[in-house]
């Protein structure tokens, strides 16, 4: 049972109120909703890049993933091979920027490399964005009751579902 902390005030109408925050911090690779997987190989002359991302949540569908890898300053645009998705190289940040528009069941997985002048620590840590629509925990608003005499409440809810912090060191 969730409810306002003064109870004795009415509950707005048509504005958004946030009545239940829910957070979820972890270390558990397996709790996570996307795996991500970067393999820098030093050729000598710079290294060639792999990095691969895998939905562990496959209930989830997420939308406009970002994947942010570090570039090293000053050694130019990456050349990149294969590519799932979009990229763009950000030369005033030294980023390369991955974009998905969505992953979910049908597209769980994917890859891109790319070659660049570097050392294997240069590429982390790798940082993701997205937003869902769907809750990690699949918690859903069954029903609204009036406190002071039960009768049902008609409502509407929104589910967001966003990254706040997530990297890959």
């Amino acid at each position: 049972c969730i409810a306002l902390k003064n109870q004795e005030k009415s509950f707005p109408l048509n504005t958004d109120v946030g009545v239940l925050k829910w957070r979820f911090q972890t270390q558990d690779e397996d709790m996570m909703p996307l795996q991500i997987n970067c393999w820098p190989n030093d050729t000598g002359s710079g290294c060639d890049v792999n990095i691969e991302y895998e939905l562990k949540q496959t209930d989830l569908e997420l939308h406009d993933v970002t994947i942010l890898i570090p570039l090293p300053s000053g050694v130019g645009a990456p050349v990149v091979g294969d590519c799932d998705g979009e990229y763009n190289f950000d030369s005033r940040k030294s980023v390369l920027q991955w974009n998905l528009a969505v992953i979910d069941a049908n597209n769980e997985s994917g890859s891109m490399e790319f070659s660049i002048a570097g050392h294997p620590d240069d590429f982390f840590p790798v940082n993701v964005n997205f937003i869902s629509k769907n809750s990690y925990c699949d918690l859903q608003i069954t029903e609204v009751q009036n406190c002071s005499d039960d009768s049902p409440v008609k409502f509407s809810s929104e589910v967001v579902f966003y990254v706040d912090r997530y990297e890959i060191v």
